[in-house]
């Protein structure tokens, strides 16, 4: 269930964050299919960003995961905290080039 969780709280900070680097013009989206869904639309790019990891966690609830399932949802967690991780230094050289 924290693993679900940290996604939800997660693919939030991702989307908030990769929304501000955007608009700013300091990043591009390296994700093909988020770049064609924010060509589109902010809102269909936040409702994806907010859906998935609440599916995600409907079921869990429905139907607790366990053996390899637990290891894919532990491996998803490990590349979120890396993407977000790559988030925290782009904002860095940001700021840092913003002074």
């Amino acid at each position: 269930m924290r693993f679900c969780i940290f996604l939800l709280v997660a693919g939030l900070l991702d989307a908030v964050l990769t929304h501000f680097g955007i608009v700013s013009g300091f990043v591009t989206e390296g994700n093909p299919v988020m770049k064609v869904v924010i060509s589109k639309s902010w809102s269909y790019f936040y409702l994806i960003k907010i859906s998935l990891p609440l599916l995600l966690l409907g079921l869990f609830y429905l139907r607790p995961l366990k053996g390899w399932t637990k290891a894919l949802l532990l491996s998803t967690c490990v590349l979120y905290f890396s993407v977000l991780v790559i988030h925290a230094a782009w904002m860095i050289l940001y700021f840092n080039s913003s002074f």
